[in-house]
């Protein structure tokens, strides 16, 4: 569940509505069910449906998240054969400062 009632699209992978954001979410199911780190969820919320706090402010994964997410969830990433899309790479500079959402 998210803690935010607004969203905005197009999201940092290029998803312009939330059903394409879902489909393409569903290889990442396997790290939610077995929540591999306590942030993976916060973490793939920001990435595939960010939070909009008011007009044009969104929220986005930042650097910090990002890493230890991967850092948490990589050996079930491995298992699991799930392709880490280029744009959630903790390095590129689409990844924000952090923020305290």
């Amino acid at each position: 569940i998210m803690a935010y009632n607004m969203t905005y699209f197009p999201n940092i992978m290029d998803h312009y509505d939330q059903d394409m954001a879902a489909l393409r979410m569903e290889p990442f199911l396997p790290l939610l069910n077995i929540e591999c780190s306590p942030d993976v969820r916060t973490f793939l919320c920001k990435a595939f449906v960010p939070a909009c706090v008011e007009p044009m402010r969104v929220i986005q994964p930042c650097r910090s998240l990002c890493e230890r997410v991967y850092s948490d969830c990589k050996q079930l990433i491995d298992t699991f054969g799930i392709t880490w899309p280029k744009e959630l790479e903790c390095n590129r500079e689409n990844m924000s400062l952090p923020t305290s959402m």
